[in-house]
């Protein structure tokens, strides 16, 4: 607190310091750590505002437990599961990941070093890196108090990193699992961007308590008419009517003056505040919304909270705000645990399987079939009342040389919502024209010439509209043709490369793709610059994607597959998914040039960028992307039954980062364009 004080005596004005938000700086400390944050206590602070925010707080420990889920499941192998606690540790781990951004596992070997004594869940704020002179990473220290480590209980010890290589020398080490850290040695939480309007929560409660607590409002000016006194004189009378009116936690909050005697008695003068409600309460609800935002909260309704805004009702804001955050935070967070866990249990068990038990404010069902005809996705949705007996069945035969069960499904829905009102005509339209690219619009308004929101039997309209639809789509399609397409680019595709091991396996993402090539070469370069004698013949490891001549001379090779729905229609998409093969990014881009599925480019022309649209408007299918890392380079066994997972290890430590399959996919159907070329014939307006 900073005083300032005028020479003739007469103010005396009492100020609070500003706010400096917490840094969390990373030093190297000289007993061999890396001090994480002021006085080494950055993860404390961190757990410090999810114990004092309540709506930090509240969402730190609701997404923890749905990331957690209900328990792991390993099948045949649960026993084992049970034996070692690891639902307790899983647990314990995911509430980590979500408050720190990270997690540690102490791994204690038996006395024969075959198989786990225990895996333990350490605390995050307990650990901190250990490095040596070089500043490498040797491990990990652990304290349970870093506050008072010159305390011999709370002597950090140093617990080497996880391998199972050096087990018999260390019988205790310690797994660690950090999200993208940007550069940084230490993780960063995926709310760290709000932590302000964490801090903002927190001390809006701090201050109303003290406004209750005081018995003196703290905004006002507090005058003596008995002349001017001495500075010393002044600070003794502010700390007397400190201590005596306001409280010492709230002290130094008014102006106090001393003036030539007019009267001896003191006169108070409070300061107005205009409005003082509506700040509060603005402070209060910006702060819930930036930090909501942080968290990647879709909807607040799947944590009790509910707001003005929202879907045409509470299920259908949770089912749809569920699946987006059930996509992009927690089954990206329930991936990294998964293969944490699954990287240490292989050690006993080499083909485990551990799965998470949902846990999620609202029942998730696995179908088969997706309404958009995805198979083996998982789907998010309410209970939809059952159509009446009394409707009239469509024509089965019909049905059934046009669409399957799910897909009907889908169709009821949609015409369903709009008899009810739900969801107007056009956007119907739209939605079943994206669905089913083969009905043109005269066809999809066929489809609505007798629905009428708010029909008095919306069930017996919706079976009338979903006659007509499947009619129009057992009809044939003149612009289909029986090509003879992606003959010309299996061709070029090859099997898997011998000599090499798959590690890593995931959707393209063009904007990051140069970006994956560019680490994997600089991964190459460093390995070779530390393996002199393991030259490439030919001196050039910076090639992207050559046809291998010589089988496990580069240490990775990069192949692309067709990947997507299992039962396509269109010939093409069914020739590259039944070829299953590999290709180069270049044969792939060069089959621009080609034909290979006609009928699908721009003004529909016969050749347009397979790299990018794939099977052409709509199509459910991406390129996925296959690291293989060479078994002759890095002396890799590929008879061994823990190949893959020792290979996935042994890139990481080469300091490539392993993606998660699936995680960027972007399929034709979910572009911005749903994959349609500039005036194709059958893009829909």
């Amino acid at each position: 607190m900073a005083e300032q004080l005028n020479n003739k005596g007469k103010v005396l004005n009492l100020q609070f310091s500003d706010y400096t938000p917490v840094v969390p700086y990373e030093k190297p400390d000289r007993n061999g750590w890396v001090a994480y944050g002021a006085n080494n206590l950055f993860p404390q602070y961190l757990a410090e505002l999810a114990e004092t925010s309540p709506v930090h707080g509240t969402l730190c420990i609701s997404i923890g437990d749905i990331i957690a889920g209900k328990g792991l499941e390993a099948g045949a192998d649960q026993q084992r599961v049970e034996a070692l606690n690891l639902g307790d540790a899983f647990y314990a781990c995911a509430h980590d990941w979500k408050k720190f951004g990270g997690f540690y596992l102490e791994v204690i070997y038996s006395t024969d070093r075959k198989t786990f004594a225990a895996i333990n869940h350490l605390p995050f704020g307990e650990c901190r890196l250990g490095i040596n002179e070089e500043e490498e990473i040797v491990g990990i220290y652990h304290s349970s108090n870093w506050a008072a480590t010159k305390k011999k209980r709370n002597k950090p010890q140093l617990l080497p990193p996880y391998n199972p290589l050096n087990a018999l020398e260390q019988p205790r080490q310690c797994l660690w699992v950090y999200g993208y850290t940007s550069g940084a040695m230490y993780p960063r939480p995926d709310y760290w961007s709000a932590v302000n309007y964490i801090e903002l929560s927190k001390q809006i409660g701090v201050y109303h308590v003290n406004n209750i607590l005081n018995g003196l409002f703290p905004s006002f000016i507090v005058s003596f008419f008995n002349g001017a006194q001495e500075p010393d004189a002044q600070r003794k009378i502010a700390n007397d009517w400190e201590n005596k009116l306001s409280g010492t936690r709230n002290a130094g909050k008014f102006i106090m003056t001393f003036n030539e005697p007019e009267s001896q008695k003191p006169e108070v003068i409070p300061f107005p505040i205009s409005d003082a409600d509506k700040q509060y309460q603005f402070l209060a609800e910006e702060s819930r919304k930036e930090i909501m935002v942080a968290h990647r909260v879709t909807t607040p309704l799947l944590f009790g909270i509910r707001e003005q805004q929202g879907f045409g009702s509470n299920t259908d804001e949770m089912v749809s705000g569920l699946r987006i955050f059930n996509t992009q935070v927690i089954e990206p967070a329930q991936r990294k645990l998964l293969a944490a866990f699954t990287e240490l249990m292989v050690f006993e068990i080499p083909n485990i399987e551990l799965v998470v038990i949902p846990n999620t404010p609202i029942e998730l069902t696995t179908e088969e079939v997706t309404p958009t005809g995805t198979p083996n996705a998982t789907a998010i949705t309410p209970n939809a009342p059952a159509i009446t007996e009394a409707a009239p069945a469509p024509d089965a035969n019909v049905a059934a040389t046009a669409l399957n069960s799910a897909q009907i499904t889908s169709l009821v829905d949609i015409i369903m919502q709009v008899t009810t009102g739900i969801l107007p005509v056009p956007s119907a339209k739209a939605i079943i024209g994206a669905a089913f690219p083969t009905l043109t619009t005269q066809q999809i308004d066929n489809i609505f010439t007798g629905v009428v929101p708010g029909a008095v039997d919306p069930n017996a309209v919706a079976m009338g509209a979903l006659r007509v639809a499947l009619h129009e789509l057992s009809k044939p399609n003149k612009e289909e043709r029986v090509l003879d397409v992606a003959d010309e680019l299996i061709r070029l595709g090859r099997p898997e490369p011998e000599g090499y091991v798959l590690v890593d396996a995931f959707a393209v993402n063009y904007e990051e793709n140069e970006a994956h090539e560019e680490e994997l070469a600089a991964i190459t370069r460093h390995w070779f610059a530390q393996n002199p004698t393991r030259v490439v013949p030919d001196g050039n490891v910076e090639r992207k994607s050559e046809q291998d001549e010589r089988i496990g001379d580069k240490l990775f090779v990069t192949r692309y597959r067709y990947r997507g729905d299992d039962e396509p229609e269109r010939p093409f998409c069914k020739k590259m998914m039944a070829a299953n093969l590999l290709y180069r990014m270049e044969d792939i881009v060069a089959a621009e040039n080609k034909v290979v599925n006609a009928g699908f480019g721009p003004y529909g022309s016969d050749v347009y960028s397979i790299w990018e649209y794939k099977g052409g408007p709509n199509c459910h299918h991406f390129w996925q992307k296959e690291v293989y890392m060479s078994t002759l380079k890095t002396k890799l066994r590929l008879d061994s039954k823990q190949t893959k997972q020792i290979a996935v290890a042994t890139a990481e430590r080469m300091g490539y980062k392993v993606r998660n399959p699936k995680e960027v996919a972007q399929w034709p159907a979910d572009m911005k364009t749903k994959g349609y070329l500039p005036s194709n014939p059958r893009a829909k307006q």
